[in-house]
């Protein structure tokens, strides 16, 4: 028995129609169907049934996937939806991806349909477990707010000359029978104190006392029975003609039920009901703060993804309630093999993940899995039923599958699904698993052919002086036009060619061209400073200085006219070798920046010893400042460090004026962005110069 699926297919063509359900039904599926060719079946359709994923016809007569695709989105549906099509170009296919289409594949040729169906379905999966999860989220802190409102609350007069304390209002309510009368002191009150927090409340009192400002502090209390409450107490001292403290007022509220109301949000936002392990969101921040605590020094350690294979059989076999307790036994299985501060997380669905936070090297990943793989062989019993499971493990690496947790994610899903396909129990992340990775690995081999015979062009930016309104510089950014593919995106091979090695043939071939580029605008007048960027690899280079002194002797241009632009995290990577490696440089004279400065976690005191000239902000607080106040304070920050360090300081990413004008206000030094100029061939930035009122002259 196949799994079921509800398909809806806009298709004019029966027999296409046929052939694509014919395809899913080898894939495992069991698929019902129905079929429409117009808007007005499509509206019907969608009223009669809710539909798992629908696959359109890019063109028809009458109607096409298109129009059924906005129809969809217009009803506010989140249904995966596939482009089928025998005449979608590539630019066609990326206006549909642009428009909501989740992916496309060619008739005739349905090798992708599979993968394609099943990560849109796990991602449709994931997308109604997070909106049921933000749902709860919402009810709860509902319910937050009526406990808020229903907590009992008193006033209290607290006379400091004689101790005598005195509360009004809902008191009893709040200590039971323990507290009878309303005449107390504030010593017999402090023994009422949780002992764990007593020294908490003297110590905001006593500053009250001293400093006359108001305090608010929260607390637990014992009562008689044993039974704790959580108090919140707000209060303000009162002096008399000669300055002395006699009186303080405030009042106390029960905030008991506030309190497991936020930690009832807390375990449902960062844990999973079922299995009550860390969830998603926790496994998230997990990451984050792994990246963060790393600091750039490149320790590894390993994100594990796992499902059980053929768990959909068990479900449908012996019930949804049977796989729930099973996913229970396997959580509890997972964590026994684990020690802190390793993490053994439920993403959804059969669906785990390992993080492994302290890991030494490689071979200790096999060794986790061995000992998982073990754990799960005996059967599980379930309801006196012994149920055999085997699980598909895909594994990415901290640093070196992704930076961030997202890319780990991504790529640690890309191997687990690899390790399914394959049937090898588990895999390590590589680009091979990668569904775009033959174009990939094609690109990277004809990207040396692209070095030695003309293929790649330089574009630069402009970099403007805040203050004179001038260009001061520009950045050489590379760019591929491939004799096939028309323009390659930087993303699709500088990341690769770094992977490979190639960087280093294609930093020279920047740094040359870029050189030549100099020495043509300064016979022309125009002299600036031209930026080209530096890799980590390319700072592991032994002959590295001696081949930019080569480069600059054989351009005939000065060392001044040139800035190497080294990222954050590539100079932490290895800080000794950076430190070497940009001091000869900066004794040559050519001009070293820091590039997406707050992304790698450098430290102050380390910043000091770079003989650097300035650091360029990341774009990505620079975009956010207009609307996000953490990312301005860290902009005006960084500006203020810096201009205190000595260093010029560049914000990459000014899309607009506002953001200009605001750079501008914080004493910023320089900027490049849209706002100014996007990247240009060396012609048409000529012209710029002179064109331009941000040019080289004056208009």
């Amino acid at each position: 028995m196949g799994k079921p699926l509800r398909v809806l297919v806009v298709e004019d063509s029966q027999e296409d129609a046929e052939l694509l359900i014919q395809e899913l039904r080898r894939s495992g599926y069991e698929p019902t169907y129905e079929r429409v060719e117009t808007a007005e079946a499509l509206s019907a359709a969608l009223d009669r049934q809710g539909w798992d994923i629908a696959f359109g016809d890019y063109s028809m007569p009458h109607f096409n996937g298109v129009a059924a695709l906005k129809r969809l989105k217009e009803r506010g549906l989140d249904i995966p939806f596939i482009f089928v099509s025998g005449t979608i170009g590539e630019d066609m296919a990326v206006e549909a991806m642009m428009n909501g289409a989740s992916d496309y594949v060619i008739k005739g040729n349905l090798k992708r349909l599979l993968p394609a169906v099943d990560r849109e379905l796990r991602e449709a999966a994931v997308r109604r477990e997070r909106k049921q999860s933000d749902e709860a989220l919402q009810e709860s802190e509902e319910r937050l707010r009526m406990a808020i409102n229903a907590a009992q609350m008193y006033t209290w007069d607290w006379d400091v000359r004689t101790g005598r304390l005195i509360r009004n209002g809902h008191y009893q309510e709040v200590y039971g029978s323990d507290l009878p009368v309303s005449e107390s002191t504030y010593d017999f009150f402090l023994q009422t104190v949780h002992p764990e927090d007593r020294r908490k409340v003297e110590q905001a009192v006593d500053l009250a006392l001293q400093q006359n400002i108001p305090y608010r502090v929260d607390f637990r209390i014992v009562r008689s029975s044993g039974d704790i409450r959580w108090l919140e107490t707000q209060g303000q001292a009162y002096r008399d003609g000669d300055g002395r403290v006699v009186r303080m007022i405030g009042v106390t509220q029960d905030i008991t039920e506030r309190k497991r109301a936020e930690e009832m949000i807390q375990q449902m936002a960062y844990y999973d009901p079922l299995t009550e392990l860390p969830n998603r969101n926790h496994l998230y921040d997990r990451l984050l703060n792994g990246i963060r605590t790393d600091e750039g020094r490149g320790q590894s350690f390993a994100l594990l993804l796992m499902d059980l294979d053929r768990f959909k059989e068990i479900n449908d076999t012996l019930g949804h309630h049977r796989g729930d307790l099973l996913l229970q036994q396997v959580g509890a299985r997972l964590k026994s093999v684990l020690f802190k501060p390793d993490l053994v997380a439920r993403l959804g669905g059969d669906e785990f993940a390992i993080l492994l936070q302290k890991l030494a090297k490689v071979e200790d990943v096999h060794v986790v899995i061995q000992k998982i793989q073990k754990a799960l062989e005996p059967p599980f019993i379930i309801e006196g039923l012994p149920i055999y499971v085997e699980a598909s493990i895909g594994v990415a690496l901290y640093p070196d599958h992704g930076g961030n947790p997202d890319s780990l994610m991504q790529r640690a899903d890309v191997a687990l699904y690899a390790a399914k396909e394959t049937g090898r129990g588990f895999l390590f992340y590589h680009a091979d698993h990668d569904r775009h990775s033959p174009r990939r690995l094609a690109l990277i081999g004809e990207l040396r052919h692209a070095i030695d015979h003309g293929q790649l062009r330089l574009h630069f930016q402009p970099k403007i002086d805040l203050n004179a309104r001038r260009v001061v510089g520009a950045e050489a950014l590379v760019r591929w036009q491939h004799p096939e593919y028309g323009s390659v995106p930087p993303d699709q091979f500088i990341g690769p060619a770094e992977r490979t090695g190639l960087i280093k043939s294609l930093t020279q071939w920047v740094l040359e061209a870029a050189l030549l580029q100099c020495r043509a605008w300064r016979r022309s007048g125009i002299n600036l400073r031209v930026s080209i960027n530096l890799s980590v690899r390319n700072l592991h280079e032994p002959r590295l200085v001696e081949r930019v002194a080569e480069a600059l002797q054989k351009a005939g241009v000065g060392a001044d006219r040139l800035m190497l632009e080294i990222t954050e995290s590539a100079i932490m990577a290895d800080p000794n070798l950076a430190m070497e490696v940009l001091t000869r440089l900066n004794a040559m004279g050519v001009g070293l920046s820091i590039d997406d400065f707050g992304t790698g976690y450098s430290s102050l005191a380390y910043l000091k010893r770079l003989p650097v000239d300035e650091i360029k902000i990341d774009k990505s607080f620079v975009i956010g400042m207009a609307t996000d106040l953490n990312d301005a304070v860290i902009v005006r920050s960084t500006i203020d460090l810096a201009h205190n360090l000595g260093l010029k300081v560049i914000a990459e990413g000014v899309e607009n004026e506002a953001l200009y004008e605001k750079l501008s206000a914080l004493d910023c030094d320089e900027a490049q962005g849209y706002y100014m100029s996007r990247p240009l061939p060396p012609p048409e930035l000529t012209r710029w110069f002179s064109e331009s009122p941000w040019g080289m002259k004056k208009g």
